[in-house]
């Protein structure tokens, strides 16, 4: 296990997986696994989750399991709540713990502004404060994280809808106005973190051969 490991492996999401289905299938799946991160730690956009659904989804390819999709998001779901959800990927909605999943028609040619504040904010940790505080995790992300409140105000002022991704603390909003999107990242040169136009997928993970 080499890569982008900055816990104790036992206690890595990735190794989990490879755990979890070992224990599903009553056998050792002998691999070995390089991690690559590109979505960032602790940043609300569920990087470590898509980490744990590629390792079910590879090592069931690997080692010819032929497990049907609903049996790995049924593992899946005992890693992580956003895990499922990266098997069947495309714009879905997803209800419950993460356990129910439904597809629904994506709008053609939308686009996604993100900004990501160099913040790093732990799930378990606004769990936590949301118990302790009653206060929602945007409300959260804003106190940790002031830019946002800024950045929400430029949102505004276009008439467009920020959203807090995950727990925290990237930020979004949607547009089908591709120079609108590019206008808004190009106006925070002084933002202290990341900013990302995407375009959003039709289809989960994908499994290349080599």
């Amino acid at each position: 296990f080499t890569g982008a490991i900055i816990c104790p492996e036992e206690k890595n999401i990735v190794y989990k997986a490879k755990k979890i289905l070992e224990r599903n299938v009553g056998r050792k799946l002998p691999a070995i696994i390089h991690l690559q991160k590109s979505i960032p730690i602790s940043s609300g956009l569920g990087g470590g989750s898509a980490d744990a659904a590629a390792t079910l989804l590879g090592l069931n390819m690997l080692y010819s399991l032929n497990l049907s999709q609903k049996e790995l998001a049924e593992m899946g779901i005992k890693i992580g709540a956003d895990v499922p959800f990266f098997l069947y990927g495309g714009t879905c909605r997803v209800e419950g713990i993460g356990e129910r999943i439904k597809k629904i028609k994506q709008k053609p040619a939308s686009f996604y502004i993100l900004f990501r504040p160099h913040k790093r904010l732990e799930t378990k940790m606004m769990y936590k404060l949301y118990d302790k505080t009653g206060k929602d995790f945007l409300a959260l992300a804003k106190e940790f994280c002031p830019d946002i409140k800024t950045i929400e105000k430029k949102f505004q002022s276009l008439n467009l809808k920020m959203k807090l991704s995950g727990s925290g603390p990237t930020v979004f909003c949607r547009t089908n106005n591709y120079n609108l999107a590019k206008k808004v990242t190009e106006s925070y040169p002084e933002f202290n973190g990341d900013i990302f136009i995407c375009h959003p997928q039709k289809e989960g993970l994908k499994i290349w051969k080599t």
